[in-house]
């Protein structure tokens, strides 16, 4: 199949793409290139969401003329939504970005977004990608003056998408073990059956926002309005030869008349 875009999907930080699964899997089944981006939060040592932000657009660079595109998406949580953020308010002078779904992000370590000195912020109002940003409030760790609502309310044109009574972690997939177990205890459970229904809302959003699912669309409804076209111009064109018969049968008889 021909892709219909690239997505970059960004992990929250230190967490293995394998937690990402559903995400990959939802952009693969509407044709899309996925791109996998392991947060490794403590290398570089500094700067290192600036670095990791400036890496994604590198990497866009490299790939951009070998699969003939001219903008991709990102889908980021956690730390990897703020990455995302970032890499559209310092990255994106031609645009390049068509959408960006920040899941939880957390605007901290350092704080970029939603400093108490506005002036010193990181905006989106220069950007262009249709951004949507969701918040639980479940993350202990994630002060609510940085948190996704926060963002959203220093970038107004972003969209917002409270997902209520979830956890932090409810966008990744299980694991089973003690891997299960280490990541449950630094990290708050939130609702169970709100926890299932945020990830498919975030499954759902990221199925219709990203331009992939748009083109198809546009695709299938063009072939249906082409066929609809067909098929009106096969009936002229019967109707046409009908009258045409006609015609002639009406012009024969006027001439034996004659």
């Amino acid at each position: 199949k021909t892709p219909t875009g690239m997505t970059f999907v960004l992990t929250a930080a230190n967490m293995p793409l394998a937690k990402y699964l559903s995400i990959r899997d939802a952009l693969l089944k509407i044709d899309q290139i996925v791109v996998g981006f392991y947060i490794n939060a403590l290398n570089p040592p500094r700067n290192n969401h600036r670095v990791k932000a400036e890496k994604v657009r590198a990497i866009w660079d490299e790939l951009k003329n070998k699969h003939r595109m001219q903008q991709y998406s990102i889908v980021g949580h956690s730390i990897g939504g703020k990455i995302a953020l970032m890499t559209a308010a310092l990255h994106d002078d031609d645009s390049a970005i068509k959408a960006i779904i920040a899941l939880d992000p957390v605007d901290q370590s350092p704080v970029e977004f939603t400093k108490t000195n506005r002036k010193e912020n990181l905006s989106l109002r220069d950007s262009n990608a249709s951004t949507n940003i969701t918040f639980t409030e479940s993350a202990f760790f994630v002060k609510k003056e940085h948190n996704g609502r926060a963002i959203h309310q220093l970038n107004p044109r972003t969209h917002l998408v409270h997902h209520r009574n979830a956890g932090h972690m409810c966008y990744t997939d299980d694991e089973k073990g003690l891997k299960a177990l280490s990541w449950k205890s630094v990290m708050p459970s939130g609702n169970e059956e709100r926890n299932a229904y945020c990830k498919k809302d975030a499954l759902t959003l990221i199925g219709s926002e990203i331009p992939g699912a748009l083109t198809k669309s546009i695709k299938s409804a063009g072939g249906m309005f082409k066929k609809a076209k067909n098929a009106v111009t096969s009936e002229i064109d019967a109707i046409a030869g009908e009258a045409k018969k006609a015609t002639n049968s009406v012009t024969g008889v006027q001439g034996k008349a004659a």
